[in-house]
Formats: C-alpha cells, structure tokens, sequence
C-alpha cells in the first residue's frame, strides 16, 4: 500500500515554510492505493481472455452471484440508516445476476454464497466497499460488449448485469465519485474508506479463486 505524507514541515531554521504539497484526494488514494489488489482481481477475472464459450460466460455470473448476494444483503442492511440512504439505489446486481442466471437456465436458490466479506462496520466503509462493485459496473460496459459480440447475448438475454445502468453508467459513476468525496471529510474517514476498498478487492480476489479450484475439484470428481 502506498504511503502518503501530509504537507511539508516548517523550515524553522530559515523562518519560512517550504513549499507544500496538497495532499491526495480520496479518489486519487483510492485509484492508487487499491491498485495492487485491483490488478490482482483483474488477473484473477481475466474475463476478457477466460470466457471462451457460453459455459464459461454462465460460471462466471454464478460466481458473481455467490460475492454480489451475500456482500448486497450486508450492504442493504447499513443503508437502512438515513446517513446511507443515498446508497442503497444502486444494491440491485443481485437480482440483474439472478434474472441472467435464469435465463440461461441456472438456479439461483443453492448458489453458494461468499462468507469472508469485507468490513463494512464505520459509515465511510460502505462507500469505500462501493467504490469497487461501482468500478467494476464502469468497466462491465466492455464485457458486455465482449460478451454480445462472441456469444450474442444482450441485456435483454442474459448480460443485464455487465449491462450495468446502460446509458446512465457513466453518469452514475460521476455521482458515485462524488459520494466517495463527501463521505470522506477527515484522514479518518478516507483511511476507513481506502481500507475497506482494498479489503474488497481482495475479498472479491480470494472468492473468486476459490470458486474455481471449488469447480475444478467437482469437476474432475464428476469425470
């Protein structure tokens, strides 16, 4: 993780202040300070490079599902409070998730469900969780690009969920950074929020590698 230093000190011996440095932005630490973990899941996801038929398309949703319904269940519960409220609109790629998965003919009912989620007990945790399933919306707009054109399903036919917000996605994003700087107006708050986008990635990361070797394991039993 990188470290970030405040303002220069007072240069006492010559009785001025050195020049100072602002400090980061939350959204310049978050895109920074995430960024090991954010390449990580990528690499993980490969989702570009890995989903070569329709049912490697169907195994990645069910793994979608297995993170988004249990960490959107934990999420709808800290936005009941009026301070989240603001929030809660966008907890809805769990049922996106479900109507693509029933679509292509998969139950959702004994989908298991990831168990090691990350924290979201302070107020700024929430947003900063936010931040990455938000981030990944933005970016499911090339997967379902991908996805229409090499297997040729929708919105409509199973892609709701890369769908994201169709055309609204880009403007949901820019109201997202500015939740993300609002919700942060200490060190505190924003050290909160960074820490919990971190600890989502890498919970997003460790389940998804798990589904996998998981899938392989019934797989090769199943041979």
């Amino acid at each position: 993780m990188a470290v970030f230093l405040g303002t220069d000190p007072v240069n006492v011996a010559s009785g001025f202040a050195t020049e100072q440095t602002p400090p980061p932005s939350v959204l310049t630490r978050l895109r920074l300070e995430t960024r090991y973990e954010h390449e990580a899941v990528e690499k993980v996801l490969d989702l570009m490079g890995t989903t070569h038929t329709a049912g490697d398309y169907r195994q990645r949703l069910k793994q979608f599902y297995g993170f988004y319904g249990a960490l959107e269940a934990a999420l709808q519960a800290r936005c009941a409070t009026p301070q989240l409220a603001l929030l809660s609109p966008r907890l809805n790629k769990t049922l996106l998730l479900r109507q693509d998965l029933l679509y292509l003919g998969v139950a959702t009912e004994t989908l298991p469900l990831c168990s090691k989620l990350p924290p979201i007990q302070t107020q700024p945790q929430v947003p900063g969780c936010l931040y990455v399933m938000e981030g990944a919306t933005l970016g499911g707009r090339l997967i379902a690009q991908h996805v229409q054109a090499t297997f040729g399903i929708t919105t409509a036919t199973g892609g709701s969920f890369f769908g994201g917000y169709g055309p609204d996605t880009g403007k949901m994003w820019q109201t997202m950074r500015q939740l993300l700087v609002a919700g942060a107006p200490d060190l505190q708050s924003e050290n909160d929020m960074v820490a919990s986008a971190i600890a989502t990635f890498a919970s997003l990361r460790c389940w998804c590698q798990c589904y996998h070797e998981s899938s392989q394991i019934k797989a090769r039993g199943h041979a």
